[in-house]
This record gives structure tokens, C-alpha cells and sequence, in this order.
């Protein structure tokens, strides 16, 4: 299996380098180190941070240029651009050109010649070819149509034009491969995973819970990830007010889009704010089941939860709404559909044993992230190499 080296990679992130780790974060980060990378942060929009003051921040960001974080890892936070680029591809491609001119500068700087493009957002469909990149890469994590606020045909429009430039194209579901196998000649599934190792930690004698939830009464029901419009909160709150001995922890980030106020007075429900990646098996460790109540929506059908591989690599039983890449799993996770359902499904998951909790671990190694970097790697590399043999072309600049 070939090994991807010595290359310059510029990745247009769909999230910010910190707080939250996702998959981008994770790739990049175990790349082997003969690469260079430089990785983009999401921008703001000069409305964003009247909306959402704690936006500033990325204003002041920006004016510190890049930031050396490691030896090959380098972070950029853009400056503001036009809002509303995502409802209209003229202002996106005015955007995207902009963004373009500045990084062939950052890359100037960095003597970083003819990167591999690893983008995670379909509107960078309008800066391909503006790095002189020898690779377009794109990995699709989400249906980004189907989010609140992006006119979809836009968002589609520009996806398509994506998929047809990208050289490779990675998806994490299988209903996104289905869907954009239509446009991509080159396609791969590659889904999501776990730090194995670290999450392992949730099952150490020595390893301590946090202080915060320890003497919560058990049992102790435990989300970990963004709260947003597609965390089904109304469905929480039914489980909460229907067995109100059971204590239920909320960690994470809520967003604007989640509505929380009607969980005033449910005293069995914690929302306890982000916590460091470093402690989070800690907080694992008190969970009795980890939950993943995603709400059914066009957005949803086509994830693959990345907390779901965290959770099984924690040891600890999982209880989900029904999702399409949950199916697969069916054995070792507990689904449950609407109050009644999801409430069976915990109880069910709530008669663990030594047994389940082994077969979870074991299960939890097949999907490692340094499996995904492996395979990821590999194909961007031989894709590299069989252009080099061939004399193809690099891409055009536009």
C-alpha cells in the first residue's frame, strides 16, 4: 500500500482547527510528517458576528496570518467575506476568488509548488485551479444541501461542478455515495472513526470522572457533540420527563439553531457546556449509555456519526435513532424510533455485560483513524503516481 510523501496539501476545512475535533482535524493531524500542510479555516461573513458575537474572535484571527502548530501543520483563518454566498453563486464565485488570491499568496510564502487541494466544501467548486494545484480532492461528509439557511439548488449546483473537477472524491455514507457516484468518476467510501486508543481510556480503573457529573444518580445517559438543529431535542425531552430518574448530560457546544428553553424545570437534564477532547473519556466513563438522537431529516439520512465510533471505542452500549448508517451496526447498537421506542432501546442497552463490553472494543480497533489516514493516503497517493507515469497533465489554472 502506497504512502502519501513529501507533498504540499492545502485543506479548505469545514470547521475550525479547535475546539471540537472532527474528522478533518483527525486526518490531517496523522498524515505522515513528510507532508506539508496548510489547513484553511471556515470563514465568517461581515454579518456573521452580529448574529453570533463570540465570531469576533475569528476577525482577530485573521489578522494574525498563519500559525505554526506543529512541524508540518500550519492554520489560516480567513478574513470576512460577502455574506449570502450560499444562496448566490455570483457572490460565492466573487468569494471564492478572493480567497484564491490569498492563499497563492500564503503558499508564496510557505514555498508550498503545486499542492494537492483537499476541500470539504462544495463552494470552493468556484477556486479550482486558483492554487495551480496538482490534485483536487474532495471529501463529502455531509449532504450540505440540506442545511438550515443554503438555498439547496445553490448549494447543489456548486456540488456538482465540485464532483466532476475533484480527481478523487471520498464520501462517509452510503447514501452519499449513491447520490454523488452520479457525478464522480472516481469514488470511494471511506467513513468516519475513532482516536481507539484515547476513547479506550473510558474503561481505565486510574482514569477519574470529571467532578461536574459524579454524583449525578445513575443511570447516567451522555451526548457528546454539537447541539444543533439536528440533535432531537423534543425527543430528549420526552425520555427525560417520562423516566425522570434517569440523569441525562448534554456536552457540547449549543448552537443558535437549538432551542433549549423548554428544558426549564427538567432537572434530570444537564447541559454542561464543551468540554476539552483530552477529558472527554472521562466524562465516558460515567456514562452508562451514549446517545445518538439524531432527528429524521434529509441531513440526517446521509451521516455517519462520528460520535458513534467514539462511543464504541469508550466500551460503552449506544442507543440511536434510526439512520441508515446505524443499520450495519444493528447488532451492536440499540434503535429505537419515537418516545416509546427509544426509551425500550436504553433499557435495553442498560442490560450491558462484560461480554457486549469486549465485543464493542474488539469492534471499535476495525475503525481507526489510522486506518482511514492509511487508506486515504494510499489512494491520493497512487492517483499522484499514475498521473506522473502517464504524463497527465496538472490541472489548469483558472
Amino acid at each position: 500500500m502506497q504512502k502519501l510523501e513529501n507533498q504540499d496539501i492545502v485543506c479548505i476545512a469545514g470547521v475550525d482547527f479547535e475546539p471540537l475535533w472532527t474528522r478533518t482535524q483527525q486526518l490531517v493531524w496523522r498524515l505522515p510528517e513528510s507532508n506539508r500542510i496548510l489547513y484553511v479555516e471556515t470563514p465568517v461573513n461581515f454579518l456573521s458576528p452580529f448574529k453570533d458575537p463570540a465570531l469576533w474572535d475569528k476577525w482577530r484571527l485573521w489578522r494574525r496570518g498563519t500559525r505554526k502548530i506543529k512541524n508540518n501543520l500550519y492554520l489560516y483563518s480567513p478574513p470576512p467575506l460577502l455574506p449570502f454566498a450560499n444562496r448566490c453563486r455570483l457572490l460565492n464565485r466573487i468569494n471564492q476568488r478572493i480567497m484564491g488570491r490569498i492563499l497563492r499568496g500564503i503558499c508564496r510564502k510557505l514555498d508550498f509548488r503545486q499542492p494537492v487541494l483537499l476541500t470539504y466544501l462544495p463552494n470552493t467548486a468556484d477556486m479550482a485551479g486558483c492554487l495551480g494545484e496538482k490534485l483536487l480532492v474532495y471529501d463529502c461528509v455531509d449532504e450540505h444541501s440540506a442545511f438550515q439557511g443554503f438555498d439547496p439548488r445553490v448549494v447543489s449546483g456548486m456540488e456538482i461542478d465540485l464532483l466532476q473537477k475533484s480527481d478523487l472524491v471520498f464520501v462517509t455514507a452510503q447514501p452519499l455515495y449513491e447520490d454523488k457516484s452520479r457525478y464522480a468518476e472516481n469514488i470511494h467510501m471511506l467513513r468516519n472513526a475513532a482516536d481507539v486508543k484515547h476513547f479506550q481510556k473510558a474503561q481505565g480503573e486510574d482514569t477519574p470522572v470529571p467532578a461536574d457529573v459524579a454524583n449525578l444518580p445513575a443511570p447516567v445517559l451522555g451526548f457528546i457533540g454539537r447541539i444543533k438543529e439536528w440533535v432531537d431535542l423534543d425527543l430528549l425531552k420526552q425520555v427525560a420527563e417520562a423516566r425522570p430518574e434517569w440523569s441525562i448530560v448534554m456536552i457540547g457546544p449549543v448552537e443558535l439553531d437549538a432551542d433549549t428553553s423548554s428544558f426549564k424545570g427538567v432537572e434530570n437534564v444537564h447541559f454542561i457546556g464543551s468540554r476539552p477532547k483530552e477529558v472527554l473519556p472521562n466524562y465516558l466513563k460515567k456514562f452508562d449509555v451514549c446517545l445518538n438522537p439524531f432527528r429524521a431529516s434529509r441531513l440526517t439520512r446521509a451521516v455517519n456519526p462520528l460520535k458513534f465510533y467514539e462511543y464504541l471505542a469508550s466500551g460503552k452500549p449506544v442507543v440511536s435513532t434510526p439512520m441508515p448508517e446505524m443499520e450495519e451496526f444493528a447488532g451492536t447498537v440499540e434503535i429505537g424510533e419515537g418516545r416509546d421506542g427509544f426509551i425500550e432501546a436504553v433499557e435495553r442497552a442498560l442490560d450491558d455485560s462484560p461480554e457486549k463490553v469486549k465485543a464493542r472494543l474488539q469492534l471499535s480497533w476495525e475503525h481507526s483513524w489510522e486506518k482511514r489516514v492509511e487508506a486515504m493516503s494510499s489512494k491520493i497517493a497512487e492517483h499522484l503516481k499514475g498521473k506522473e507515469e502517464s504524463g497527465l497533465p496538472l490541472r489548469a489554472r483558472n
